[in-house]
């Protein structure tokens, strides 16, 4: 499956790959065609390493499968020659298609299969769950007037960032991973796909930035509006990473060794994306340890002791919502054959495709506001006599953001 294609963008491939092509040259497409009157392909040098010599038109030309990882050099791979003198072109894609899928070693290859496709599912579940939760979260947010605050507002974009960027990699798993066909013939539209979930992996974690500044914001100056403050994370959340990822499509688009497979293998370019979502990270780190200062400074002046064990529980609890979590995966194992890759993989699998459900469970689900509110509407529902409305008791629960957002503004009395 997917695992076999990673072999082409590895250093080694490229530079093997790049002295047989001059073999190739320099013996086969350097000479000159038969002399005989009839007509011939012209010879081709594939990304497979074959080397396709002059072929009369009309026929079929073989190849003995290169000696290549998931291929069986007992096997041979078939390139068409049509009959006006042109090698065969997939319809799908546009481009000359030497068929290669006779070399499989199909045992080795389902081997490697159901791997990779146990880790593929494993993604996809992960997302479906989120976006069920992240969907039911945001439907409460927009139906509740009460929840129209400037707080509520960035978790709302966090919210559909976090939507559409598992929508795009539950369909690009789906549609472009599980599917070789796809991978082999590379057409257009699964390199737009993969820049849509590129963009909306980007602004995702360009609103988990926002987060922090938001939430560092209004700590540092409680007098000061939010809006002001929205406004630049809308510019952040949704703009700045459609910049970055126009920048990476269009230099990546111009280079032929980074267009192959769907774009879904790693190149360099992506650190243009890259970057600028470590360094969002690194900054949210420098807010978390300053928020969790304030409010340790703040609370110390609180009779309670107990204080201060709420201010560190609740800066634990922005972990995941600012994304500091994926700090502890940014090194991978290097050795594919241990076990500690495959625990590294799986985890990081599980990881980030339920992100979107740990969020919204902590910052939804478990909001103590949301759950009064609920309350309150599953009470009205169970009123029975007209006359005799009862009026749903309100929680005295707090939640974090509560928490957070009384002490900014200086309130010592809000447990």
């Amino acid at each position: 499956m997917t695992g076999n294609f990673s072999l082409f963008q590895s250093p080694v491939y490229k530079r093997y790959h790049a002295w047989s092509e001059t073999q190739c040259i320099k013996n086969v497409i350097s000479k000159s065609p038969p002399d005989d009157g009839l007509l011939y392909c012209t010879p081709r040098h594939d990304h497979f390493m074959g080397c396709w010599n002059f072929t009369l038109a009309g026929s079929r030309a073989y190849l003995p499968c290169p000696e290549l990882p998931g291929f069986s050099t007992e096997n041979f791979a078939y390139f068409d020659c049509l009959p006006n003198g042109s090698w065969y072109v997939h319809p799908s894609t546009g481009k000359e298609y030497a068929n290669y899928m006779g070399c499989r070693n199909y045992q080795q290859v389902l081997k490697e299969t159901e791997e990779d496709l146990l880790h593929v599912y494993v993604s996809i579940a992960g997302f479906s769950i989120s976006l069920l939760l992240l969907i039911s979260a945001l439907v409460i947010f927009f139906s509740f007037r009460q929840l129209n605050c400037d707080r509520i507002a960035v978790h709302k974009n966090l919210f559909i960032s976090y939507v559409i960027s598992d929508l795009f990699n539950v369909i690009y798993l789906s549609v472009v991973c599980l599917d070789e066909s796809v991978l082999m013939q590379n057409p257009l539209w699964c390199r737009v796909l993969h820049v849509i979930t590129q963009y909306a992996v980007v602004s995702n974690f360009a609103w988990m930035f926002c987060e922090g500044l938001f939430l560092h914001t209004l700590i540092m100056n409680a007098l000061k509006s939010g809006h002001s403050v929205i406004m630049i994370c809308f510019i952040i959340g949704w703009m700045v990473p459609l910049g970055l990822t126009a920048v990476y499509a269009g230099i990546r688009a111009t280079l032929s060794d980074n267009i192959e497979f769907c774009w879904l293998y790693e190149s360099s370019l992506q650190w243009i994306t890259f970057a600028p979502v470590v360094l969002s990270m690194m900054v949210n780190i420098v807010f978390l340890i300053n928020i969790m200062r304030l409010l340790v400074t703040k609370l110390r002046q609180l009779p309670e002791a107990a204080q201060t064990r709420k201010a560190v529980r609740a800066t634990g609890i922005l972990i995941p919502l600012l994304g500091l979590q994926f700090l502890l995966f940014i090194k991978r194992p290097n050795d594919k054959e241990s076990m500690l890759y495959d625990v590294y993989t799986y985890a990081v699998s599980v990881v980030v495709s339920l992100q979107g459900a740990f969020v919204s469970i902590l910052y939804c689900f478990c909001n103590g506001e949301v759950l009064t509110l609920l309350q309150r509407k599953w009470y009205q529902h169970r009123m029975v006599l007209p006359g005799k409305r009862k009026r749903a008791q309100s929680s005295s629960a707090s939640t974090m953001y509560t928490f957070i957002d009384q002490v900014s503004q200086g309130n010592t009395n809000m447990l």
